[in-house]
């Protein structure tokens, strides 16, 4: 009898530590959505709640049910039973979970003013948008914008209330596309590269060895970028997960795959892993000579895109959560989709054809390259040439460029079972619609980014 007590109040123990860790991940993540969502993206908390929130946590029903939140002037609040998390907001950093410091109050969302002129008419062009809308029989696609640019040009646009062209939307793993990015602009300046040794790197700023005492001095920054670390990091975003450890502990981000050991030789085998980016966010803003991260990108990504202030979210320790907190509005991640295209076709007058190019090419057994997965077999899109690519983000969110086509499209949304995005058809037939267009001179050098950030059609 005493075994079968003790076996009993095991379980009960273990269950509680399971639920424990699931109430905490749950905490965080609703403080940190519901702040992002009211003062970044200015969408009503209600909405937040209820399309973001309360979908994602439904997935461990006591946590919906018992979930409690609160709002600030500055900060958004989570309880489920012990657990319980803060996430405040500071104008142009947005919201950091577990901030350590009072923020600043805001008087009122931090939302940009856009201009966003009507596309010409294509009666053709809007059916097939129409399509990225239209809802499942048991619903769950919750397209929220689409933007579509054709030679540089806006020439389709919807939104679904209450998202607007001024609403800032988060791109999740999008972010990774862009952190590959600013790393390109810093390889073109000479301050980074991507052969550099990564515990050289740490130990070279001061790190603690400590705390990076597992990794391979054969680990190169391109091994953290293509996902082949080989680090020992998980990705299942399950309670005690790493990754839902860094996410949602309260520890500075990139630590906590840094201090894993390796699990493979790097180079060797691709795994996905938003820990290997956050590695890569703290060495690309070790990078800026102490310059606040805010002032080198409106400097060198911002104003040159013409960009509506976007907003990239920090973890505790003031680093850019590079895997997954940028939030910008349709548009801009529009812009940035054209960035890539003039990069990818030597336009762009900082960030390389060279740099681009090598960003798209296949790495280890995979479609993936340094922060963008590819169409190199057409697995991603059949409908596609094999030369497209794309950023994609949690929850149905794409930046797809089609070189050949000169196309950018946007899709962002609210969508838990990411099937029911279903873009794939809708990408073929604006190829298809992009391929029966009359033929135009090629964009000057810039011409084509510079046009959409002015807003002319």
């Amino acid at each position: 009898m005493r075994i079968v007590w003790l076996a009993a109040l095991l379980v009960v123990g273990l269950t509680g530590v399971v639920a424990h860790q699931a109430a905490k991940i749950g905490v965080g993540y609703a403080a940190k959505q519901l702040c992002s969502g009211v003062f970044v993206s200015g969408l009503p908390a209600d909405f937040v709640l209820d399309y973001d929130i309360r979908p994602r946590l439904a997935t461990v029903p006591v946590l919906s049910g018992l979930l409690t939140t609160e709002l600030g002037e500055n900060v958004a609040s989570a309880r489920v039973f012990t657990a319980h998390a803060d996430a405040l907001y500071r104008p142009g950093y947005g919201c950091t979970l577990h901030g350590l410091e009072a923020a600043p109050a805001a008087s009122q969302p931090d939302v940009g003013v856009v201009s966003t002129p009507t596309p010409p008419a294509d009666s053709a062009l809007d059916e097939i948008v129409e399509q990225a809308f239209v809802e499942p029989d048991n619903g769950g696609r919750n397209t929220l914008a689409f933007v579509v640019l054709h030679r540089g040009q806006v020439v389709a646009e919807r939104y679904a209330k209450p998202v607007t062209a001024a609403t800032r939307l988060q791109g999740w793993s999008m972010n990774k596309s862009l952190m590959a990015s600013f790393v390109g602009l810093q390889v073109g300046a000479g301050r980074m590269a991507v052969s550099d040794p990564v515990a050289g790197r740490l130990a070279a700023l001061g790190v603690d060895p400590d705390a990076f005492s597992g990794l391979s001095d054969a680990m190169t920054l391109k091994h953290l970028m293509s996902m082949t670390s080989g680090l020992d990091f998980e990705e299942r975003y399950f309670p005690g997960d790493d990754v839902t450890e860094m996410l949602y502990g309260h520890s500075p981000m990139w630590t906590v795959p840094a201090g894993q050991s390796q699990r493979h030789p790097p180079g060797e085998f691709f795994s996905y892993s938003s820990g290997d980016t956050n590695v890569v966010s703290f060495l690309w803003q070790s990078s800026l000579a102490d310059e606040p991260y805010v002032d080198w990108l409106q400097r060198e990504v911002y104003a040159p895109l013409g960009l509506t202030a976007p907003v990239l979210e920090p973890d505790v320790s003031g680093i850019q959560v590079g895997s997954s907190f940028a939030h910008l509005t349709a548009r801009d991640w529009a812009r940035v989709g054209q960035w890539w295209l003039d990069a990818w076709h030597g336009r762009d007058a900082k960030l390389t054809q060279d740099w681009q190019r090598l960003a798209v090419t296949p790495g280890v057994g995979t479609g993936y390259g340094l922060g963008f997965w590819l169409n190199t077999d057409q697995s991603a899109f059949a409908g596609l040439p094999a030369t497209a690519f794309h950023a994609g983000g949690n929850s149905g969110q794409y930046v797809v460029v089609v070189p050949e086509a000169e196309l950018v499209v946007v899709r962002l949304g609210l969508t838990l079972d990411e099937s029911k995005a279903a873009l794939g058809p809708v990408l073929a037939q604006l190829y298809r619609w992009a391929d029966g267009q009359s033929p135009s001179v090629a964009a000057a050098p810039g011409s084509s980014t510079q046009k959409l950030a002015s807003g002319n059609p």
